[in-house]
């Protein structure tokens, strides 16, 4: 396989190159698409859009007879690294973003049997070297842009310690639970099984991660999960924090996708521990304080802290960092003998977006600095439509909200 032009043109779509195109493409990037892709499947995957679209209009798009693309896009679907869905008897395929979505799903796929291990650790190395020459130039240019791509949930019973404020039902995590009615709990978790094949791992929490409602139905038919019950979801969620790890969700009223994350394998999280960039996730709504009269010094809850944001003065008193904080509340569960630290509101959260449109419409002002909406070359009718098709629910976005998501 050899690197070509179709390689260079699918790792500028993976980085959004039309609307960003000061964003430089790596050696390293480039090195994965030739590794990944065929010539021929980076050309069709370079034509697809995030609009789902049928195998005839693809093949338009790329310039190749529909007989060829017709079965490379099967291939592709059927190895996750792009999307498909019917309408009717007529199959749409949809581009998927490299992260979150393929680097997951290879990831993921990785644990299945038979799985050519090999391939998916060389697959990794490239991904990894990619993703950190992405970081180390996009780094400076985070810094004072609320972000919010991903949610902090504290710990449920860290929520038992909160006083003058009630819980919304975004902060607790049993209580959006409550609102789905599919669960499933992923057979690996995806950065935890990177850093697994790289040699990294920390073995912490492999089968604590999940989904819900769509993302669940998703996982179990592709092979990627286990379908259970509201109990265990909640029990493996409960194990997860015995282990030090962080609820971490999609930043949407409802979310999906429900991980239980580390600072040393996350790829969001220990990118902000490193950078000390917290906006790029919403931080929960609170943050913890401590009673000094109740603290015996004893440091455990530093020791628990994924952030380090906790620290013991040279004269024994718990001193918190609540720049670094992001409200996991490990802390509260690790003080439950002496009750030292509580949870108080954070000033100034924002909370999730209400659907699917408003989230992208909100990170794409963020990250381009302008006040502009997203689909509004589409049309509501059609955005909700293909929202709608694709699983994701929306309800009456507003104009503003509609343009570009769908647009190439």
């Amino acid at each position: 396989m050899s690197l070509c032009a179709a390689h260079h043109a699918l790792a500028d779509k993976f980085l959004f190159r039309g609307s960003y195109p000061q964003v430089p493409v790596s050696e390293a990037l480039l090195a994965l698409m030739e590794f990944a892709f065929s010539e021929d499947e980076a050309r069709i995957m370079a034509a697809l859009s995030l609009t789902p679209l049928p195998a005839r209009v693809i093949a338009r798009r790329a310039d190749m007879p529909v007989g060829l693309v017709r079965p490379v896009l099967k291939s592709l679907a059927d190895r996750l690294f792009i999307a498909r869905m019917k309408v009717g008897r007529v199959s749409l395929y949809n581009f998927l973003l490299l992260i979150p979505g393929i680097f997951e799903l290879q990831m993921l796929r990785s644990k299945n049997p038979g799985a050519d291990i090999a391939w998916f650790t060389r697959f990794a190395e490239l991904f990894s070297r990619a993703y950190d020459d992405f970081v180390a130039w996009g780094e400076p240019k985070t810094r004072g842009k609320d972000m919010r791509f991903g949610r902090i949930i504290p710990v449920e019973k860290s929520l038992e310690s909160v006083s003058g404020i009630m819980p919304l039902a975004t902060d607790r995590f049993s209580e959006f639970v409550d609102r789905s009615k599919s669960f499933c709990l992923a057979n690996v978790c995806a950065c935890r099984q990177e850093k697994t094949l790289l040699g990294e791992g920390c073995g912490r929490g492999m089968e604590v991660c999940g989904g819900m409602g769509l993302l669940a139905d998703f996982a179990v038919a592709k092979g990627l999960a286990r379908r259970v019950d509201r109990q265990e979801f909640m029990e493996a969620k409960q194990r997860a924090a015995e282990l030090g790890l962080v609820n971490m969700v999609d930043n949407l009223y409802d979310p999906l996708q429900v991980c239980s994350c580390c600072t040393c394998c996350c790829a969001g999280l220990r990118v902000i521990k490193q950078y000390n960039i917290p906006t790029l996730i919403a931080r929960s709504h609170f943050l913890p304080e401590i009673d000094e009269s109740l603290c015996i010094g004893c440091g455990k809850c530093a020791k628990v802290c994924p952030m380090e944001a906790l620290s013991l003065s040279p004269d024994k008193k718990m001193q918190i960092d609540h720049t670094k904080c992001f409200g996991c509340g490990l802390c509260v569960l690790k003080c439950e003998k002496q009750k030292a630290i509580s949870l108080v509101e954070r000033d100034g959260h924002k909370g999730p977006a209400p659907d699917v449109a408003t989230y992208f419409s909100q990170r794409m002002r963020e990250m381009q600095e302008k006040d502009h909406g997203l689909f509004t070359g589409l049309g509501l009718d059609a955005a909700r439509l293909l929202i709608n098709k694709a699983g994701l629910g929306i309800s009456g976005p507003s104009q503003r909200d509609l343009t570009r998501f769908f647009e190439d």
